[in-house]
C-alpha cells in the first residue's frame, strides 16, 4: 500500500492512465449526513493526491429503491453512472460488476487503473487477475474487508476517507478491522504481509468470471 508522499512515484505509468472506478453501493452506502453532490469530485481530489490524474469514469452498482431520490439525483448530475440491480437476487450486484469490469479491460489495454470500492472477498480473484495483467489496482474498502482483496490493491483507502477526499492509509497502517474466513487479523505486520505476499487463486489465469474468457 503506498502512503500519501511521491505522488508521482506511487502511480508512476499509470499517473495519466485512465481511471476506472466501481462502486458497490449495496457494501459501501453513502452514509446519512454525506453531501452526494461532492463524492464524485472527493474521489478524483483523492487519486490526485495519490499521483492519478487521468480521465475518471465512476460506476455505481445496486438497488437504487433503497437510495432516497435526491441522493440518486445528485449522483448521477455529477457523472456518476447509477446501474440499478434488483434486490432479492443473491450475489447479483457483485456479478454484474465483475462483469462489466471486464469489458473494460477488453476496451481499455494497458495502462489502465481499478479503483474498486467495495470489502467483499468475491472480487479478489478478478482483482489478482486484473493485476496479473499490469493493470494497477486501488481499493477503496469499509472498515471490514478480506485479506485477499487488500492484498491485491497497491494502494488502499478506507471508504470514508475517500469520501472526504483524503489521503490512502500509508505503509504502516493497517485497517481497523479485516475480515476474512481464515480468521482475524489485528497487527499492521501481518497485514502487511499479506499484502506484499502473493496469493495462488486456484482458478485459471484465462478465466474471469462463469466461464467468461479474456479477450487476447
Amino acid at each position: 500500500m503506498g502512503g500519501g508522499g511521491g505522488a508521482a512515484v506511487e502511480a508512476g505509468e499509470y499517473g495519466k492512465a485512465k481511471i476506472s472506478v466501481w462502486w458497490d453501493i449495496e457494501n459501501c452506502q453513502v452514509p446519512k449526513g454525506c453531501e452526494p453532490h461532492a463524492i464524485a469530485q472527493n474521489i478524483t481530489t483523492a487519486l490526485v493526491k495519490m499521483g492519478y490524474c487521468g480521465p475518471v469514469s465512476i460506476s455505481a452498482y445496486g438497488d437504487t429503491n433503497g437510495i432516497p431520490s435526491s441522493v440518486q439525483q445528485a449522483l448521477n448530475s455529477t457523472g456518476i453512472a447509477l446501474n440499478h440491480v434488483p434486490a432479492g437476487v443473491k450475489d447479483a450486484s457483485d456479478k454484474k460488476i465483475l462483469v462489466d469490469m471486464l469489458f473494460w479491460a477488453v476496451d481499455n489495454p494497458v495502462p489502465g487503473n481499478y479503483l474498486l470500492i467495495s470489502g467483499d472477498r468475491d472480487f479478489s480473484n478478478a482483482l489478482h487477475q486484473l493485476r496479473m495483467r499490469t493493470y494497477n489496482i486501488l481499493l477503496a474498502q469499509p472498515q471490514r474487508a478480506s485479506v485477499p482483496l487488500l492484498a491485491a490493491a497497491k494502494s488502499v483507502w478506507l471508504w470514508t476517507s475517500l469520501l472526504a477526499g483524503g489521503p490512502a492509509l500509508t505503509d504502516g497502517e493497517s485497517p481497523p478491522f479485516v475480515d476474512n474466513s481464515y480468521g482475524h487479523i489485528s497487527k499492521p505486520d501481518q497485514l502487511r504481509n499479506a499484502v506484499t505476499e502473493p496469493i495462488h487463486v486456484n482458478q485459471p489465469t484465462d478465466t474471469f468470471y462463469n466461464g467468461a474468457h479474456w479477450g487476447n
